[in-house]
């Protein structure tokens, strides 16, 4: 039988395997420094525990009535859902007939926003509430703020309602009245208070006004202290039916409690001895 002898410029089969395999080698080792490849583009499907860069959004569907589309789950303290916006919002919810975002919480918060400028929670709707807080055993609706040029919770009426309104009793507040900042209601009987302001040393109700009533009452008014006025110059003579009750100085030094009636004439009603 012949020999058949390969030509000389033709490598052989253990040459073909050696060269194989340190090619092999030699990938390898140069994969073990490089990271794993985390971005993906438009089609790639989504990687568990990778980076996905895109061009468009990304959306998920599920088609069967009644349930949910996404579920995110993180075990300790870790946050289960986590959004980050350069410039415009972090996380959104819409919904075309219910709730837009939803929080529950077994022991702290059911929604927690946070901001370094901006408002921490902003709720924006056409007809439902914006914001709605529920909590059966701390507050429904808490704010904090450190800033000491703005208030921890802000309430606006666009439409010339009421801003913010505190509502104690059973069944739906009430409409707010128009034009109004704050507005308190408590139906439940003769010790419910409508709003209540309390302070250790300053003032629990502080009003103030540039043209009209700092304060004003519709109805009876009591006081288990004393009234402790100022004295001012004389004001002007108020309308018919209309008294001014007021303190003024007599010109020596001495203190009077005056009145003025719509006459315009000025009624001493005490002097200081």
């Amino acid at each position: 039988m012949d020999t058949v002898t390969p030509a000389s410029g033709s490598p052989s089969r253990r040459t073909l395997i050696v060269g194989a395999l340190g090619g092999f080698v030699a990938w390898a080792a140069s994969a073990i420094g490089r990271p794993s490849r985390l971005q993906a583009t438009n089609g790639d499907a989504i990687t568990v525990g990778g980076t996905l860069t895109g061009t468009s959004a990304t959306w998920l569907t599920n088609t069967n009535s009644g349930s949910d589309a996404f579920h995110a789950y993180a075990l300790g303290s870790g946050t289960a859902v986590f959004g980050i916006s350069g410039t415009s919002i972090g996380v959104k919810g819409q919904s075309g007939s219910t709730t837009g975002v939803y929080g529950v919480s077994g022991a702290e918060y059911g929604v927690r926003g946070h901001s370094d400028s901006g408002y921490g929670v902003f709720g924006d709707t056409s007809t439902g509430t914006g914001v709605v807080g529920s909590s059966t055993a701390n507050a429904g609706v808490y704010g904090v703020s450190a800033s000491s040029g703005f208030a921890a919770v802000i309430g606006r009426s666009d439409g010339n309602g009421t801003a913010v309104e505190g509502y104690s009793g059973t069944g739906p507040a009430p409409a707010g009245p128009a034009k109004t900042g704050v507005y308190g209601y408590a139906v439940q009987d003769s010790s419910s208070k409508g709003v209540w302001g309390r302070t250790t040393s300053g003032h629990a109700i502080h009003g103030t006004a540039t043209s009209g009533f700092a304060g004003y009452f519709a109805g009876k008014v009591y006081t288990s202290s004393f009234h402790e006025l100022t004295e001012i110059s004389a004001p002007a003579a108020p309308a018919a039916n209309k008294g001014r009750l007021f303190m003024r100085d007599n010109g020596s030094g001495k203190t009077q409690l005056c009145v003025r009636f719509s006459t315009g004439g000025v009624v001493v009603i005490a002097t200081q001895p």
